[in-house]
């Protein structure tokens, strides 16, 4: 994320009216469509389920070639008998229904819990917005909430995410990074303790509602309705932690997890026998098959839910989908802390290209060729030519960039 945010604002400076053609469509896109999806190795299909699809096809060979070649006429009816049994039972079993339901709760929960966590952002803005005063004590009192708030989310986060307690495996290196002073993390006490509720991660943010309530005694937030404000949103910000240690805390029953595994692995197993193809067919049966394609079919999508469900299960590990928070939390950090102590001015307040068009549409224009020619040094749109124009086979999102789909 970094790398592409770095990547656009270069784009920007080297030539902040440089122009991006959209990607086209080529012939190989129609002819293959959405099919380069299934070409993707990260995060797909055959990275999670490849090791048990091997493992089980060469099960499945193994019994043919048994059945084949090392039973006796007697014992290949025997064997017949007992493919037909296990073909009409397994058939029965309500596989779909039970994955289905389990694969919607996980992925439910997955997409939840990134949604609950918190973001500084709009702490800061109201204490840009409302902490006026341009002293060094003021200054300080707005990066020091931003710095609880930021200590609070990773004293929390740290006892889910397998990457963070790898960053910050105890409060030394928490000290370290300059989250927290040694006199802070006294107070707090031991965070490494293995009970649920053992943590004390909430503490600074009880210190920033006592910094807050100073501050308005102290005449520094003059607003009633903003100190209110500025009080929610860290109550906001407390509540969104404890959603998402709460999901992390109580999980999905163990039975339900249980009874979907032992299902679908039960089920595979009795198709070893069931998907046999028989020596000893009807009249007319004249296909006889050595490699199960069908069966191979089912278990890449029923072994796939599951692997899917397995993996989304705790999106705090280090698994191609879980949530990569020391990317976030670095940009939480830098970017409240930024709000809150930016001195530069807005840009002058101008009237827009719009100004006296009643029913005005977006539409490209060279509103400002003339200004930015005289001021700022830069070419115009006009002078930029076919050099301004990125490759249409390098034009892409950064979505694009990211999502295995694209």
């Amino acid at each position: 994320i970094h790398f592409y945010k770095r990547e656009a604002k270069t784009l920007m400076m080297e030539n902040p009216l440089k122009r991006v053609i959209p990607r086209r469509t080529h012939f190989t896109d129609i002819l293959m469509g959405e099919g380069k999806v299934m070409c993707r190795w990260r995060s797909s299909l055959w990275k999670l389920v490849w090791c048990e699809l091997l493992i089980y096809t060469i099960l499945f060979l193994s019994i043919s070639f048994i059945y084949r070649y090392a039973l006796t006429e007697e014992q290949m009816v025997w064997f017949e008998r007992v493919v037909r049994w296990c073909g009409k039972q397994y058939t029965g079993l309500p596989l779909t229904f039970l994955l289905g339901f389990y694969v919607s709760l996980v992925v439910k929960r997955w997409w939840e819990q990134y949604c609950k966590l918190p973001w500084p952002d709009s702490i800061a803005i109201q204490l840009r917005g409302l902490v006026k005063t341009s002293d060094e004590r003021s200054l300080m009192l707005k990066r020091t909430i931003v710095r609880y708030c930021m200590l609070s989310y990773t004293l929390c986060i740290r006892r889910l995410s397998v990457r963070l307690r790898k960053r910050f495996p105890t409060i030394k290196e928490i000290i370290q990074s300059g989250l927290c002073r040694p006199d802070e993390a006294i107070r707090i006490g031991d965070e490494d303790t293995a009970e649920i509720y053992g943590s004390n991660w909430w503490m600074p943010l009880k210190w920033s509602t006592e910094l807050v309530f100073n501050a308005q005694k102290d005449g520094l937030i003059v607003s009633a309705p903003g100190y209110n404000g500025i009080l929610g949103q860290i109550s906001a910000f407390r509540s969104g932690l404890t959603s998402v240690a709460a999901y992390g805390h109580i999980p999905v029953p163990l039975v339900y997890t249980q009874v979907v595994t032992l299902a679908v692995y039960i089920y595979f197993a009795v198709a070893l026998i069931g998907e046999q193809w028989i020596i000893f067919r009807n009249p007319g049966d004249e296909i006889d098959l050595y490699y199960p394609i069908f069966m191979t079919v089912k278990f890449l999508f029923y072994f796939g839910w599951l692997r899917v469900a397995e993996t989304l299960y705790n999106p705090f590990g280090e698994d191609d989908e879980d949530f990569e928070l020391n990317g976030l939390m670095n940009r939480h950090f830098k970017v409240a802390m930024n709000i809150v102590s930016e001195s530069e001015d807005p840009p002058e307040l101008k009237k827009d290209v719009y100004w006296n068009t009643p029913d005005p549409e977006l539409e490209e224009g060279n509103w400002y060729e003339d200004m930015i020619g005289a001021n700022g040094g830069y070419k115009t749109i006009n002078e930029i030519g076919a050099d301004g124009f990125e490759d249409p086979s390098e034009a892409i999102t950064l979505t694009e960039k990211r999502d295995p789909m694209y």
